[in-house]
């Protein structure tokens, strides 16, 4: 088919008209459509009723010249491309016709040679090039506006979410609410359900506007996947199913990855598992393969460079139609079948896998046959683990049995530590059940200051729960660090790993005992036992019972991980971060101490800022900061709150980034730059940018919904 392309011609010399016209029909390779005007106001009649491909502008049209229609055009936003017809040469001109805009500049003359054609072809180029620049900002602007708009129904529906949950969770931890455990209960659940909905559809959108990152890090792999069983196997046992982690080949102590988003993908399908599967079994395998020889034998094979880690999540379950497979890892496409078979969720759970997977330099495959189950498999890269020796990967014996009664009449008070929250609760509960009173720490850093604070309260710890593999400062590292400063009280290494000689390495250590994850109840009801204070004797039954069941309706104990030191505006890893810069040698141990040795400041009631917009969230967040002894003032706008710095000393200050009259990070300016030593959270329903965090001196953030356990985390 031939080009048609659509001219407007604005010359007021018929003959010149009658030139260019008759050239353009003679044209065999291109089919022009020529409209012929005389003056400007002629050429804006005929742009507002059809679009042309290319303007031919006269130079000199009466009383107007080029550069006037030029600007006529651009002031009326039209865009068609120009080029300028004058009847001479003139360098002058040619410049000043080319800043006004116009395409290019010819002479009458050549109208019948074959740089005419040149010129116009070029100038249609260009205007295709500018279209495509045109559509690709108009693109970016509407992806702009998407990610702002999801931003902001994250944070607006976030915002009435704290409220539903936070005081949900109130409710459940009041004893006299007991007659309505199961409604409390049922409200609670369905609002976390409702916050994993709008978490994935969140994730989904970071994804597709690759804003998603990775955070990379030294992982140990059997705590890891130790924690991925202790999660799971409630949700596998409340369905009759049993959950079994199974390695075909040896492993390495450590991979390098980002724990939580590997923790993402195998959580979600596992949960898949469970939710499509009535009677049966789940099995988690892990495997090391090379792209030459596949799976790895375990002594005839040594690890590659280009080694994988392959894990597959099979269960017995209903299975998938093979027609369902084909779209089953892209995003919006199962809804309806998901609706239609009342499971929940939003559908996009696999296709947040598929993208997390390829993140992770891996991919992500499915088979499946109606009625027999299905088998999910991925690998990712694990780093560089050929230096690493092989071993084979024990994660302790787990066998589901019915629940023992367990009956703890101890008292005293407990620390658990461990990066986890979700293997914390885990752990409180069951020490809850001893009646002790029980706090929390995720990390070796906050847990010295735990143990150190609770003894300048004359409340010191009966027995410390620790785990060895965490971030910023490890358990070992913990450990010898509380026995410098005079601390004797006993520490019980927890740790999934069991190699040979472990428990004898970890006791010569300082520690006084070791538990193997998962936690065997029993085990830790002896341990219990020896170190805290009892009121009568310990009885239990079905002591022979390896793990029990550990039911989730009664409330977990607050957690109180404490973080900053009263007065106290250090970050730990931010210190190891510019300490290692700059070539100093002290270790996490002689930074912590340095850190622990600072001023408390008293023991007073801390002083919090609530600036909150929103009623019923600032209320809320008032509540929780009572019940943890802090003195509360609210402020509902930035204008407020700044005049209530400007009154009164803050020990910290917690505040939303949308304000109805302020811009969130400019407000944290000037409230930082009236008490420079006010500690700073960000309290808000959408991510904060660490940079400006950094930049302004914020030192922490919480995304909404917030508990009382976020807040205990960042109140010291």
């Amino acid at each position: 088919m031939t080009e048609v392309i659509k001219i407007l011609l604005i010359e007021d010399d018929e003959d010149d008209y009658f030139l260019t016209s008759d050239y353009l029909e003679r044209c065999e390779s291109t089919h022009f459509e020529l409209t012929w005007v005389t003056d400007s106001d002629a050429a804006l009649e005929a742009l507002k009723e059809r679009s042309f491909d290319l303007c031919l502008l006269d130079f000199l049209l009466g009383a107007e010249n080029a550069l006037d229609v030029l600007s006529i055009l651009k002031a009326n936003q039209f865009n068609v491309p120009v080029v300028i017809l004058t009847g001479q040469s003139d360098a002058m001109v040619d410049e000043m016709v080319m800043r006004a805009g116009a395409a290019d500049y010819l002479q009458k003359s050549e109208i019948e040679s074959p740089r005419f054609m040149r010129t116009i072809r070029y100038a249609l180029v260009r205007r295709d090039i500018e279209n495509e620049r045109i559509e690709r900002n108009k693109v970016e602007q509407k992806n702009k506006a998407k990610d702002k708009f999801l931003a902001h129904l994250g944070h607006e529906l976030r915002t009435p979410l704290t409220s539903i949950l936070g005081y949900t969770e109130l409710l459940i931890d009041d004893a006299r609410n007991s007659p309505f455990q199961q409604e409390l209960s049922i409200i609670h659940s369905n609002g976390k359900h409702l916050l994993s909905l709008l978490n994935d559809l969140l994730d989904m959108s970071r994804i597709m506007a690759d804003k998603l990152e990775l955070n990379v890090k030294r992982v140990n792999l059997a705590s890891f996947l130790t924690d991925i069983h202790s999660l799971m196997q409630l949700n596998a046992k409340d369905k009759g199913l049993s959950l079994n982690v199974v390695a075909k080949t040896k492993m390495p102590e450590f991979i390098q990855t980002d724990p939580t988003r590997l923790r993402q993908i195998l959580l979600n399908l596992i949960t898949n598992a469970v939710k499509f599967t009535d009677n049966g079994t789940i099995t988690l395998t892990i495997e090391i393969e090379t792209p030459e020889a596949g799976n790895l034998a375990l002594e005839e094979q040594s690890v590659q460079p280009d080694t994988v880690l392959r894990f597959t999540v099979d269960d017995t379950g209903i299975g998938m139609a093979p027609d369902k497979l084909e779209n089953i890892f892209h995003p919006f496409e199962q809804i309806e079948d998901v609706m239609r078979a009342n499971h929940g969720g939003a559908g996009l759970g696999l296709a947040i896998c598929k993208e997390l997977v390829c993140k992770l330099d891996g991919d992500i495959s499915v088979t499946s046959r109606m009625g027999e189950g299905s088998s999910f498999s991925f690998y990712i890269n694990p780093g560089d683990i050929s230096t690493q020796p092989i071993e084979e990967l024990a994660l302790g014996q787990l066998s589901i049995v019915e629940p023992a009664n367990l009956n703890l009449k101890l008292t005293g008070k407990v620390l658990i530590v461990d990066d986890l929250r979700e293997i914390r609760r885990l752990t409180g509960h069951l020490v809850s059940q001893s009646k002790a009173d029980i706090s929390y720490a995720e990390n070796g850093v906050k847990a010295l200051e735990a143990v150190l604070h609770a003894d300048e309260q004359n409340a010191p710890f009966n027995l410390v729960l620790m785990d060895i593999h965490m971030p910023v400062m490890n358990g070992i590292e913990a450990l010898h660090a509380i026995r410098r400063h005079g601390k004797n009280l006993p520490v019980i290494a927890v740790t999934a790993a069991s190699r040979k000689g472990l428990k004898e390495s970890l006791i010569r250590e300082g520690f006084n005992d070791v538990i193997g994850k998962p936690i065997d109840r029993f085990a830790l009801a002896s341990l219990l036992s020896l170190y805290l204070p009892a009121d009568n004797p310990i009885t239990f039954s079905n002591v022979e019972a390896q793990v029990s069941n550990m039911p989730t309706t009664k409330p977990f104990a607050p957690e109180s991980a404490l973080s900053h030191q009263r007065g106290s505006n250090l970050d730990i890893p931010e210190l190891l971060k510019a300490r290692t810069s700059s070539g100093s040698q002290q270790t996490t141990e002689q930074i912590a101490d340095e850190v622990t040795e600072k001023d408390t400041a008293g023991s007073g009631k801390k002083k919090v800022l609530v600036v909150e917009d929103d009623e019923d969230a600032a209320e809320l967040l008032q509540l929780f900061l009572t019940h943890l002894g802090c003195d509360v003032v609210k402020s509902l706008c930035g204008n407020d709150a700044l005049q209530a710095m400007s009154e009164q000393q803050f020990d910290h200050v917690l505040m939303d980034l949308t304000l109805p009259d302020y811009d969130g990070y400019e407000l944290a300016k000037e409230l930082k730059a009236q008490q420079r030593n006010c500690i700073l959270t960000i309290v808000s329903g959408h991510q904060a940018d660490k940079d400006i965090m950094s930049t302004i001196g914020i030192d922490s953030a919480l995304l909404k919904p917030v508990t009382k356990d976020d807040l205990e985390s960042v109140i010291a």
